[in-house]
This record gives C-alpha cells, structure tokens and sequence, in this order.
C-alpha cells in the first residue's frame, strides 16, 4: 500500500474535522442558542423584546426595567469579592514544601497572564447564559531571549464560549477531561485574515447566532483551532545496569537508533522485563473552512487545555443541557416590561383632551 502523503492527509484529517464539528453543532444548537439568547436578554438594550413580542408590539412603547441585569452583576460581585483559586496539597501529607512552591508559582503565572479577567468572563458568561471556559497555554518566559527554554503557562480568556467551544458529544465528564477532540472557533477581521495567512478567506461554518438588534456588525472571518487526542501504544524495555540501577527505554528509541541496543549490551545492561503504556498526546490544527492554515504539532500536557465552567448542568435524551441564572427569570422580566409599557400607553394617552360640543354645535 502506497504510503499517504502529508498534504493528502491533512486535506482527509480537514474533511473529517467539519463533518465532526457539524454533528456536534447541529446536536447543541438549540441548547447553546439558549445561552446566547440568555445573555443578550439581560446585557444588551431592546433584547428584551426579541421574538414574538416584537411583533406583538409593534407600534406601542416598549418599556425595559432591567431587573435581571442588577441580581447578575449581585452575583458576579459577590464571586469578585470571594474567589476560588488553586491550593496545592501534598499527597503523602509531608511535602508541604513543595505544595507551598507550587501554589506561588501558580498565582505567579495568574499574575502575569492577568487570569481574573479570564476568570471573571468565564463566570459571568456561565451566571448569564450557562457556558463560559478559559484556554491554558504555553508560552516561553522570554521570547527575545533564545538561550531562555522556560515556558509558563498563560491563563487567557474566551469570549463567547456558548457559541464558540465544542467538545466531543461522547465526553460526559464536567471537566472534559474524557472529551477525544476540541473546538474553539475565533473570529479576525477579513483584512488581518489575509496579513496573517496571505490567502482568500473562507469562513468555517458557525451557525449559532443572533443578529436581531445588531443592525452593524463588523466583517470578519471565523477560523477553528482543533484539538485532538491521540493515544499511542507503546512498549517500554527496562533493562538493569552493571550497578543495579534500571533505565526505560521506549520501542521507538531503539527504532530511531539501531546501534542502542549493540551498545546497551556492549557496557552490560541485561533486559529485564517489557511493558506495554499507553500515552496521549494533543496536536493542534489551526483551520478555516477551505483548509488546515496551520499544523501547530503537539502541545505541552497530555489533556486538552480548554478549561469550561458551567452555570447549571445536566444530560436529557444524551444532549448536554446548561442554563445560568438569567434562564428562569426571563417571563417575569417579560410579563413586568409588558405591564410597564402598557402604563405608560395609558399615561400618554389619558392627555389628550376631548373636545365637548352641544348638539347645536
């Protein structure tokens, strides 16, 4: 068999990633249309009368008495004001030490990447519609200096998570952290598209929106990062040195190396034993809807480093279900916008004075 070329496969490795990510859309539309709804509903001007009642109302006031929007920021404050964080606990209950070194380096690098603006989205996202997530990511601690190899990690936020962050529909765990594949669709302007990948752009398919109110919106093209797990088989030799001491080798050492083995057996390590592991592995593709613009490889960590956070959640008939705190509260926001405004109908028409002439006139 003819062995695959690297452009045939990422053009199959593409094609299959839109046939993926519309499943998946298609199966969370309603669900993820709900939470943006949500979230315009208490955040955006004239949102409130969105739907039927617009129509409704046609040509009478339309009164906002934006109550949700109050008990939202309530709450938002109150998490501001008593956030969660990480603490490091030691395992055997003896390295506290180490425990204390890992919490500074955390709030280290939340400092640095300013990761309570990423917190705070996320969280406000998930109060309002009920999906928000954060991204982690590696970047080197001095870029301008090549001898530097250290990286930190970077805590960044991700902005319209409802209509933005895909996961595999077979991936139950809150966490994600059992999900095979991710998407997270951005958006750049069609000129910055161009100075950045020098080709026409075409727009990966995103068909969660709403654009009632909204009569300019900027001109941009949508781009997906996808990332996907893979899990590999591999067989590890452990062999024992003159000394006593024992050193792993995995399968691939000795098949990018031929002579380890001849030299392994020259300076006296016997092979005492094999076994088989499984290790993932997360590459990263940056794609738009024609191609793969970029074949990023493998990222630092064996998890998907797409962090999402929830309002309320749930599974019914296999979908994954959310809602924030905006959900319930919708219809007495409605029903008390409809009674103001009809007040104030009748207040501007109680006014008018009529005039009152006898049967001569």
């Amino acid at each position: 068999m003819a062995r695959m070329s690297k452009e045939q496969y990422l053009n199959n490795l593409h094609t299959d990633a839109l046939e993926q990510f519309n499943d998946i859309q298609t199966a969370l539309r309603d669900e993820r249309l709900q939470c943006l709804q949500d979230r315009r509903f208490y955040s955006l001007a004239g949102s409130q009368w969105e739907g039927p009642l617009w129509d409704i109302y046609e040509n009478k006031p339309r009164f906002e008495v934006n109550k949700i929007m109050l008990s939202v920021i309530r709450i938002v404050n109150e998490y501001r004001n008593n956030r969660i964080t990480v603490d490091y606990v030691s395992k055997d209950g003896e390295n506290d030490k180490l425990a204390e070194t890992c919490d500074g380096m955390y709030r280290a690098d939340e400092q640095d990447s300013v990761a309570d603006e990423a917190y705070d989205n996320a969280f406000e996202e998930a109060v309002g519609g009920g999906f928000g997530a954060w991204r982690l990511r590696t970047v080197y601690e001095d870029e301008e200096d090549e001898d530097n190899e250290y990286q930190r990690i970077r805590i960044e936020p991700i902005f319209d998570a409802d209509s933005s962050v895909f996961f595999d529909l077979n991936a139950k765990r809150q966490d994600k952290a059992d999900a095979k594949f991710c998407y997270v669709v951005t958006s750049m302007t069609r000129a910055s598209y161009k100075e950045e990948w020098g080709d026409d752009p075409t727009d990966w398919p995103k068909i969660i929106h709403q654009y009632e109110f909204d009569w300019a919106t900027p001109d941009v093209v949508f781009i997906a990062e996808y990332y996907k797990v893979e899990e590999v088989n591999e067989t590890i030799r452990i062999f024992r040195a003159i000394d006593g001491t024992e050193e792993r080798y995995r399968a691939s050492e000795f098949t990018d190396d031929p002579a380890l083995e001849e030299t392994l057996a020259a300076i006296g390590s016997v092979e005492v034993r094999q076994r088989k592991i499984k290790r993932k592995r997360v590459h990263k593709y940056i794609m738009s809807g024609g191609k793969i613009l970029e074949d990023a490889g493998y990222i630092a960590g064996n998890c998907i480093p797409i962090v999402p956070v929830y309002g309320k959640r749930w599974f019914v008939d296999n979908v994954e279900r959310c809602m924030g705190h905006v959900r319930l509260a919708k219809d007495a926001q409605r029903l008390k916008n409809m009674q103001l405004s009809k007040l104030g109908e009748i207040s501007a028409l109680s006014s008018v004075e009529k005039p009152i002439l006898t049967p001569e006139q």
